[in-house]
């Protein structure tokens, strides 16, 4: 009979088909939610031809039955997928798994070609785990082969597909008379006719790892005739990327059964196989001559932290000890820095300046401030609104001293000032005398500069010298003395700017 199963179906009354996730000889697998538990599984679903026979129906259904009972009993296997649950619907067994996120290793090498042989290793290792304890529960699987060994996204390696196991109390099933399995896995012995054994399982995983380290299935032929006759008569042609994994593959390919080794025989000389996940122990070094010590770097903790959150809408500036560590934006926080023990902290904006907190920092504490903004003044606190003696009023007086204040322009407009009045007053003096003809006497030259005091000092040491100031001499002197007052005006503004 002919399955009519579609996405949206719902089997067993609780699980709900969503898409087709594989097919193979004897059923396909879905991926299906469970209403019940709502979470999401496998279904798989035994696929009867439209031509079966009722005996091979009832043989089919004992074949799904058995593989879910088989299955059970190693479903807490970490390397075995978990079989939860059996439902028969319309005569046609569904089996529920466990989900697997990932995809087989005929999948893998079907797209990516052969695994590196550190990565064959783990996956002999989980085949092998599994094997040992499905024997070890008198249970053959019959058809290990790369697509029914799922590699899943978390790295794990799992052996699924127990559909034509046997257990060695089941009753021998056969497809009308004929051998169920993959031929280019199967051992020679069943080929032969000999019973199932668990030696036939270790064949197939050695030509399941050696088709995943090669790339290629060391038996397969052109016609299903000549594979037979290649597994049968034929040895496997050399392993060329196995490296370390060469003997075990080899051994594992052995045409007689009782050559081959057991499942943890084979496990145990795996783990004593050198390969890149186990590297060989290096040979001992001889021993460096003694370096003298180095000092020792100061331990984080030795280094302290201060945050500030500027809850102003200005650019602060946040000096330490009088150093400008660095700049704050409004209504963000930044953190800075400082050697543990007492420090003077203020922040400044837009000319005006909060009060300088001292305070001392222990070695690896945080200490966290925060910047507010009252009317012309900056205050520098806790979040709690704790604040420093005095820090309601400002430290400087409020006049602005920043570079867009107002202070620079009248020092410059103050020094041009005196400039011009000074070569006024100069260029007065050398007309007189250019018109009197004469030195100047020192009273006039110390009149003319009274305005400067220096200038006037200078004329009054001279008078009571007794000697006179020309008029070159004069103008000079009154130049020298304008540029000196221009250049204190700038110095003063320069030591301002932000």
């Amino acid at each position: 009979m002919a399955s009519k199963a579609r996405p949206g179906r719902i089997i067993g009354g609780r699980y709900r088909l969503i898409e087709e996730l594989a097919a193979g000889g004897f059923g396909r697998v879905w991926k299906a939610h469970d209403e019940t538990l709502h979470v999401d599984v496998a279904v798989k679903e035994v696929w009867l031809p439209p031509a079966a026979s009722e005996a091979e129906h009832r043989e089919r259904l004992l074949r799904a039955a058995r593989e879910a009972r088989n299955a059970a009993k190693l479903r807490d296997h970490a390397h075995i997928v978990a079989v939860h649950d059996l439902v028969v619907e319309d005569d046609v067994p569904w089996m529920v798994m466990r989900l697997v996120d990932g995809r087989s290793l005929e999948q893998h090498l079907r797209t990516d070609g052969p695994l590196p042989a550190r990565r064959v290793a783990l996956v002999a290792r989980a085949l092998l785990d599994a094997l040992g304890a499905a024997h070890d529960a008198g249970i053959t699987h019959r058809d290990v082969k790369p697509a029914n060994v799922m590699l899943t996204a978390d790295g794990q390696v799992l052996l699924t597909d127990f559909g034509i196991s046997v257990h060695q109390t089941d009753t021998a099933l056969t497809a009308t008379g004929g051998i169920i399995g993959s031929a280019e896995y199967m051992a020679p012995e069943r080929l032969n006719g000999s019973d199932d054994e668990a030696a036939g399982d270790l064949f197939s995983l050695g030509v399941t790892l050696y088709q995943a380290v090669e790339g290629v299935s060391p038996f397969r032929r052109n016609t299903p005739t000549a594979t037979l006759g290649a597994v049968v008569l034929h040895e496997a042609p050399p392993p060329q990327r196995a490296g370390a994994l060469a003997p075990l593959i080899t051994a594992l390919l052995a045409k007689d059964p009782r050559d081959r080794p057991t499942a943890k025989s084979a496990l145990a000389a795996l783990h004593n196989t050198p390969t890149e996940t186990s590297p060989p122990p290096k040979a001992p070094k001889a021993p460096k001559p003694a370096k003298p010590p180095k000092p020792r770097e100061p331990h984080p903790l030795a280094q302290s932290t201060i945050t500030v959150a500027n809850d102003a809408s200005v650019l602060l500036r946040v000096l330490v000890d009088g150093v400008v560590l660095g700049r704050v934006a409004g209504s963000e926080t930044s953190a800075f820095k400082v050697a543990p023990g007492l420090h003077s902290i203020l922040v400044r904006a837009d000319g005006y300046s909060s009060l300088a907190w001292p305070m001392q920092v222990k070695p690896g504490s945080t200490v966290n401030l925060v910047a507010r903004t009252r009317g012309d003044d900056v205050l520098l606190g806790t979040a709690d609104g704790k604040v420093p003696q005095g820090a309601d009023l400002p430290v400087e007086p409020a006049t602005p001293v920043g570079r867009n204040g107002f202070a620079p322009w009248f020092s410059l407009l103050g020094g041009a000032l005196v400039i011009l009045i000074c070569g006024w007053m100069a260029f007065a003096a050398y007309e007189s005398f250019a018109e009197a003809g004469r030195e100047a006497a020192n009273p006039i030259g110390a009149a003319l500069v009274s305005a400067v005091p220096a200038s006037g000092i200078w004329g009054g040491v001279n008078a009571m010298a007794g000697q006179t100031v020309s008029r070159r001499a004069t103008l000079w002197l009154a130049w020298i003395i304008s540029f000196g007052v221009f250049a204190v005006l700038m110095g003063n503004y320069v030591s301002h700017l932000p």
